[in-house]
């Protein structure tokens, strides 16, 4: 490795007595001195002994007072106060999005994303796992481009935990459980500083506890467990509290040429075995058996997401309720959001956006919708034309079904292409031998709908109620060419078998974006007269316009595509 770059340095320089007497001064700091502190019966007590544990939170209990409670931390998504509400009144409730392309419309249900909110708790996981995702990535990317060539940048996932003696200490001391906490992250911000790591601190102050009150195996794969408190809709207090033991840790997900944590070649004992030794402090690097912690950025969007989704959420009384979670630098003076080189750039996000929709349903129990519109636009020139041969193809009685109140050539072809859109009518086109185009009509099941019908379902008044069956927001508009009696016709067929774009099997699909009604609004879209024209499904848009007041409450901003909390 090369010895010759400074900035920044490497993790191989970090030394273990540096670590020791950062935690000594700090402990000097509140007035504890000597090497063993408050003398060696202390530093037997045990985090699997629930008597032990709760000797220390009595003692920070009597110097907090009345407000010990309060210092405690929830998880995400308990609510405000722990007894499992919404942290809005209107949370779940449907806001309108369309697309500033074709005017698709879509609901999602409104999600305030607070940390806190019964419903909206996993979403705000989510998008905290975008956003640090994008900037851990975006830190190892920079710090590799300063690095010598012979040098490369890992992630790691490590977690730092004090013994439960040093919680004593602190307590004995007169602080109380805030106080101390702040303590303890300041010197696990110094390991991390010795340790020349950058990358995101998270607080997790709970394991799950077995029946009898020692703590459950650290190796134990529990992430179904968190995942189902999450999305339990459970209290807090007096359910989900009674069932984890208090054992605070710090996880972090960091960047480094290496984490030190083994004896180099010259060494008997390695940097986390002499800490451990001296201060029952514990460094640990997650790691496989082949020494890899996090393989890939996408192993770290995973563990930061996993971790981010049990990390300790602060609530302060009359609200500002804090999250756990820290940016944290590699050394002094030099810290992640210091730097405009290290924050994250549009297509970091695009990425952490993409691979946390992909995994967060395994890990969180989220679906999460997206802003990417996707709606399957109608293959032909000229909707008009289509809404017209629909028209002509629909049996007597099938067109008397859907429009009781109309003769066939009175019908607008905005209400045909409603229908269409919302499913009701399927329609696939092939071309014929005039160079145009026919057309079958179907229902949503299936059943076609000339003079051979069959029965039309119910039909969907509610231009936001999209059949549930088919698991898409639009029909799917087919252009199916006939062309049974030209396959396998042989080297004379004089017939040319290739599809282009205007008769593909597959429907085309808009790439444009969905955007809160609000904000189509305010671009003025409405007043648009040529977006309106060329807008595919600008009927659906005016009826959604027309259907929601104008001071409609404005839908947060992802940091992402990912929207809703589904």
């Amino acid at each position: 490795m090369s010895d010759d770059w400074d900035h920044p340095e490497s993790g191989s320089k970090a030394r273990p007595q540096r670590i020791v007497q950062a935690i000594n001064k700090k402990l000097a700091s509140v007035g504890i001195y000597g090497e063993h502190r408050t003398g060696d019966a202390n530093r037997t007590l045990d985090w699997n002994n629930p008597d032990h544990r709760q000797k220390v939170r009595d003692k920070f209990a009597k110097n907090a007072g009345e407000t010990a409670q309060s210092q405690e931390a929830i998880l995400p998504a308990f609510g405000p106060r722990g007894r499992g509400q919404n942290a809005r009144d209107d949370c779940g409730n449907p806001h309108p999005f369309l697309c500033t392309s074709c005017a698709n419309t879509v609901e999602f249900g409104r999600t305030c994303s607070q940390s806190v909110c019964a419903r909206c708790g996993v979403a705000w996981v989510r998008d905290a796992a975008i956003k640090k995702a994008a900037k851990v990535k975006r830190v190892r990317t920079e710090k590799y481009k300063r690095s010598p060539d012979d040098v490369n940048q890992y992630e790691h996932h490590g977690v730092i935990n004090a013994p439960l003696s040093w919680y004593y200490d602190l307590a004995a001391a007169g602080l109380d459980m805030e106080e101390a906490q702040e303590v303890t992250r300041e010197i696990v911000k110094d390991v991390l500083d010795e340790l020349r790591l950058q990358g995101v601190l998270l607080r997790h102050s709970y394991r799950g506890a077995d029946p009898d009150g020692s703590i459950s195996s650290e190796h134990v794969n529990d992430l179904g467990a968190w995942k189902e408190r999450l999305n339990s809709d459970r209290d807090w207090y007096g359910d989900v509290r009674d069932e984890l033991a208090w054992k605070p840790h710090y996880h972090c997900i960091v960047v480094g040429d290496k984490m030190k944590t083994r004896p180099e070649e010259n060494e008997d004992v390695g940097l986390s075995e002499h800490v451990e030794a001296e201060t029952g402090w514990v460094i640990h690097r997650i790691e496989d058996d082949d020494g890899v912690s996090l393989e890939d950025d996408g192993a770290m969007c995973r563990a930061l997401m996993y971790s981010l989704s049990h990390a300790d959420i602060h609530v302060h009384d009359g609200g500002n309720n804090q999250s756990q979670v820290w940016e944290v630098g590699a050394f002094k003076g030099d810290r992640v959001r210091s730097s405009s080189a290290l924050a994250s750039r549009p297509h970091d996000l695009e990425w952490a956006d993409a691979h946390v929709r992909a995994h967060s349903n395994r890990i969180l129990g989220l679906r999460s919708g997206s802003t990417d519109c996707g709606a399957s636009i109608p293959a032909v020139d000229d909707p008009d034309e289509l809404a017209e041969k629909v028209v002509d193809e629909l049996a007597q009685q099938m067109f008397d079904e859907i429009w009781p109140q109309h003769e066939r050539g009175d019908v607008q072809t905005d209400r045909v292409l409603e229908q269409i859109s919302a499913g009701n009518l399927r329609v696939s086109t092939s071309s014929n031998t005039g160079g145009g185009y026919d057309v079958t009509v179907t229902d949503a099941d299936g059943n076609r709908l000339d003079d051979n019908a069959g029965t039309l379902p119910d039909l969907a008044t509610d231009p936001f109620r999209y059949p549930e069956a088919s698991g898409e927001l639009r029909t799917v508009l087919r252009n199916d060419d006939d062309r049974d009696d030209q396959d396998d016709c042989g080297d004379e067929c004089e017939l040319d078998h290739d599809h282009d774009d205007q008769h593909s099997d597959e429907p085309a699909q808009c790439d444009g974006e969905l955007v809160p009604l609000e904000e189509a609004r305010a671009r003025g879209l409405f007043d648009d007269t040529d977006w309106l024209a060329s807008a595919t499904f600008a009927a659906d848009a005016i009826a959604a316009n027309e259907q929601y007041p104008d001071d409609l409450r404005t839908f947060g901003e992802p940091p992402g595509k990912a929207v809703g909390a589904g």
